[in-house]
């Protein structure tokens, strides 16, 4: 088909009929308890995040925006009631402050799509499988647009997990609102007028990125709630000669050309993956990489360090970043400090992302180098160390992404770490997992809200 012919309609319509036809008897089985997993990951990270300045700063700036109003959904900081789109602004900058999300190329859109889902299922009282449904047209939706845009859009300087987010929570806030195909169609178009997100805090050093999933959450909620109040939207608005794609990217029109293949059958979705720290998803393997060369060489003789990546992601935004280090936005986006501080101290945690007058971790970044190296996968580093000898020692990553894969046991697994380490009681941990484990036959999602804002107010006062 020549260009010309092609309808920059299609992509949207075929999505549109996708999140809005998704029911759990349709959905395979993993797909539904992929949804799970990731709700019960997203709601684990953003307990162990309670600590952060963000969500507070979040919840004083709704106070004042709603002062003296309720609503139907729950803030988990403090369980205070507000609309929808409050309350998912709120719990999408909690779940993101940690940076600890579900990962993909596209970005990390659980922690736009799972507030947005949690915010308006409680408000409709929608069941738990109708949840799990929005989930998956949430994150399916957003992924599929991203999939092929992200690198372009990136280079541009978006922040790829808000501007796809929030197609994602639009997708989802439709699914439970039981928009029709072409009302949903109107969600998504909106989505893409108001997405948002830039990545010059990590070139500023600034803190305001825990915001942008709050934002996108939100903002889905409100292109959903809008088209069911009957506005319509141009459904060329991500395929148009001056829509989405081409705003946000580049002009070759081939962002489009597999949105809809395999849509309903395949599943992007179920290529999501966690990471282990609290770091940008490229150094998960910097880090486990520098762990493992660490077992081997004596500590004592390390000389310097070349961490070999992919071109994409050496040249990214923060990533060659050697200091000086004032902020958690500086210290995750960095391999230098991730691997300094993996080598020193043998782990990489939250508190340790902080440590940024650390002399030892400061005093070693100055010996390593990341090198763009072409003939390096995507995900799969190459940790090169010499030591005082002169003895070369390798650390070659080969499993890339699929060594993180999200499945129900691996978020099972995160979930106990995380409320762990925020000093959750094993009893309320329990309820959580049982809460999310329930939702494939719960008639609503209060005992998961229930649980979730529990876990969170015991880890406030640990």
């Amino acid at each position: 088909m020549k260009p010309s012919m092609i309808d920059p309609a299609a992509g949207l319509t075929a999505l549109a009929d996708f999140a809005a036809g998704t029911s759990e008897d349709a959905l395979p089985p993993r797909v539904l308890r992929q949804a799970q997993a990731c709700v019960l990951y997203g709601l684990s990270v953003g307990i162990a995040a309670v600590c952060a300045q963000a969500p507070r700063a979040a919840a004083a700036a709704l106070d004042w925006e709603y002062e003296g109003s309720s609503g139907g959904a729950t803030r988990l900081l403090d369980g205070r009631r507000l609309p929808a789109g409050a309350a998912a602004f709120a719990n999408g900058v909690l779940m993101h402050s940690r940076v600890q999300e579900d990962a993909h190329p596209a970005g990390h859109v659980g922690v736009v799509v799972v507030p947005a889902a949690l915010a308006v299922a409680e408000q409709v009282a929608a069941s738990g499988p109708r949840l799990l449904c929005s989930v998956v047209s949430g994150y399916e939706t957003a992924l599929r647009i991203g999939r092929d845009h992200a690198a372009d859009a990136s280079e541009r300087g978006f922040r790829t997990t808000s501007i796809y987010g929030g197609f994602g929570a639009a997708a989802a806030a439709a699914r439970l609102m039981q928009l029709p195909a072409d009302r949903t169609r109107d969600a998504l178009a909106m989505a893409a007028s108001v997405a948002c997100g830039l990545r010059e805090f990590v070139n500023a050093g600034s803190e305001e990125y825990p915001l942008h999933a709050g934002y996108a959450a939100r903002n889905g909620i409100s292109a959903a709630a809008c088209a069911r109040a009957g506005t319509g939207a141009a459904a060329t608005s991500l395929e148009g000669d001056a829509g989405f794609f081409r705003s946000y990217g580049q002009a070759d029109g081939s962002y489009a050309r597999r949105l809809a293949e395999g849509l309903g059958d395949e599943f992007e979705f179920l290529q999501v993956t966690y990471k282990p720290y609290p770091t940008c998803q490229f150094h998960r393997s910097v880090v486990g990489s520098v762990l493992t060369l660490r077992r081997r060489v004596p500590l004592a003789r390390l000389r310097r360090m070349a961490i070999h990546m992919h071109p994409f992601e050496a040249d990214f935004v923060g990533v060659r970043y050697v200091g000086p280090f004032h902020q958690f936005s500086q210290t995750f986006m960095s391999a230098p400090f991730c691997a300094a501080l993996a080598w020193v101290h043998g782990q990489v945690g939250y508190r340790g992302m902080h440590r940024y007058d650390d002399v030892r971790v400061l005093g070693l970044i100055p010996l390593i180098e990341v090198v763009s190296d072409p003939a390096i996968a995507r995900y799969q580093p190459k940790i090169v160390a010499v030591d005082d000898a002169g003895v070369t020692w390798e650390q070659k990553e080969t499993s890339g992404s699929d060594a993180y894969q999200m499945t129900w046991e691996t978020a099972q697994q995160m979930s106990g770490v995380l409320c762990e380490e925020a000093g959750v009681p094993r009893p309320l941990a329990q309820a959580l997992f049982e809460a999310v484990d329930g939702l494939g036959q719960a008639a609503s999602i209060s005992t998961l809200v229930t649980a979730a804002a529990s876990a969170v107010g015991q880890a406030r006062r640990h």
